[in-house]
């Protein structure tokens, strides 16, 4: 093992004389008893035996857990496999989840042509969702220093790292941190496995009248039950690992049209999807006193909506087309959830902050902006000998989004649109073709997610960000 992390700290005489620690008794040793490391699977294989504890059983509600103090990784584990660190950047978990489903659906649906002008078409589902998975993670993790924690018995937190190599004394009197350094307190290690196990049943149905006004236009009506089943909020070591069925009701209005002799097509809906429980990303606090994501199912929402696009074959040579989106929501049911990844309330501060809910009802949906546009045009111009080159563009903004419930500014991203372009040449035969293109030419930069963290991880945010500009040159031929 190379430069492992160990614990030097003892519990002096005076301490163990007050408290009846023995005395030189480690931190490690006192929180963790001396025990092994355990590593990913550890607490899975505490399953594999003739009695395993009820605990192992699918949907027992307990947790199959087993901790240790963390010595570091000698490489020779292939269950722990964090000998040059984690693997994931910026990660402290090894994870291998499992996940089978078996589905079944039967569906049915009949077309009755009223008259010339009218077709009612009837549809119905039925569907049964059976889930088996198992949550099977590991995790490094730090503990005790936290005020009144057991490192107080060693001196409190600087005193542990100055002890264990995690503060190093210059000549001048002052201290520089090393790799060791912990923020904390004592490095542990934790296992975990559950397993679980669910069957979702629900028939669902569909109504739709068509209107064909005439050759080139119609109209459409309908309204239509959905449903998708249940499942697990895996790898988090979520508070609430399982979250019920999703369900709602889709009301539509939707207008098809072919124009200007056919070289212009034009498609609209407005629309309301009415939620009866609608699946929803939260943080929870876990039975290891930090947090963790959950989902959640809200008891309802509402999303409104009024889509449109446009083709239009300008000319021969000419062809635009466009989509544009208006899409407001909301949760339309109390639904009370802590915000533990709220910097201005942290626990360490205002320990009653896990009582600490918010309603989320009247804010907007997570993740669902409000506009969305895309526009784009496409010239193609003939060549001698057959040859043709096109030249393309498209453009496309949305709107600011929020990725969590509680609409905090911090957690918003902000709007933004991007601009491609490119210019391909296509040889007469179809063979050759060569393309130059620029992607995101404003190099404007959007947040496609962003994660929020509690105190445990200093109240990080994590974001997942669009590709700045690109640009290249790509050749083809076709055989």
């Amino acid at each position: 093992m190379t430069d492992p992390y160990q614990d030097n700290t003892a519990i002096s005489a005076g301490m163990s004389a007050a408290t009846g620690i023995p005395q030189g008794l480690s931190a490690s040793t006192l929180a963790f008893g001396g025990r092994p490391m355990v590593s990913l699977n550890s607490a899975k294989l505490s399953c594999s035996v003739a009695s395993p504890a009820a605990s192992c059983s699918p949907n027992n509600g307990g947790n199959n857990l087993q901790t240790s103090a963390w010595y570091g990784d000698d490489g020779s584990n292939p269950d722990l496999n964090v000998v040059n660190g984690i693997q994931s950047a910026a990660s402290d978990l090894l994870y291998a989840t499992q996940t089978k489903r078996e589905a079944f659906a039967a569906y049915t649906q009949a077309a009755i042509e009223l008259n010339e002008k009218f077709t009612l078409t009837l549809g119905i589902r039925y569907a049964e969702d059976k889930l088996m998975s198992e949550e099977n993670l590991w995790r490094y993790s730090e503990t005790g220093a936290a005020p009144g924690g057991f490192l107080g018995l060693y001196g409190g937190l600087a005193q542990v790292n100055i002890t264990n190599g995690g503060l190093i004394q210059g000549d001048d009197g002052t201290y520089t941190p090393t790799a060791k350094a912990t923020n904390g307190g004592i490095p542990f290690a934790l296992s975990v496995y559950r397993p679980f196990e669910r069957t979702d049943k629900k028939t669902t149905g569909r109504i739709n009248l068509d209107w064909d006004i005439n050759d080139s236009t119609m109209m459409y009506f309908s309204a239509t039950s959905g449903y998708r089943a249940g499942g697990y909020s895996l790898v988090y070591f979520s508070q609430t690992p399982t979250y019920d069925p999703e369900e709602l009701i889709a009301y539509e209005i939707g207008y098809k049209s072919q124009l200007l002799d056919d070289t212009l097509q034009l498609n609209a809906s407005l629309y309301m999807y009415d939620y009866s429980s609608i699946h929803t990303f939260t943080t929870e606090v876990n039975t290891l006193g930090s947090t963790s994501t959950s989902v959640l199912a809200a008891g309802g929402a509402e999303v409104l909506g009024l889509e449109a696009e446009l083709l239009w074959l300008a000319s021969d040579n000419l062809t635009l087309g466009g989509n544009f989106s208006f899409t407001p929501s909301e949760y339309t049911e109390s639904f009370l959830i802590s915000d533990t990844s709220n910097a201005n309330i942290p626990g360490s501060l205002y320990p009653e902050f896990e009582t600490l809910t918010q309603d989320i009802k009247g804010n907007g949906l997570i993740q669902v902006p409000e506009k969305k546009f895309t526009g784009w045009a496409s010239y193609n111009k003939p060549l001698a000998g057959g040859d043709s080159i096109e030249f393309f563009s498209v453009y496309s903004w949305m709107d600011d989004v929020y990725y969590s419930p509680f609409e905090e500014q911090s957690e918003m991203a902000p709007a933004y649109g991007r601009v491609d372009a490119r210019v391909t040449w296509r040889s007469g035969e179809g063979k050759w073709a060569m393309t130059g293109f620029v992607n995101n030419v404003l190099d404007d930069i959007g947040h496609l997610q962003i994660m929020r963290t509690g105190e445990a991880e200093f109240f990080r945010h994590n974001s997942t960000t669009t590709a700045p500009r690109m640009y290249g040159l790509e050749l083809s031929y076709t055989y």
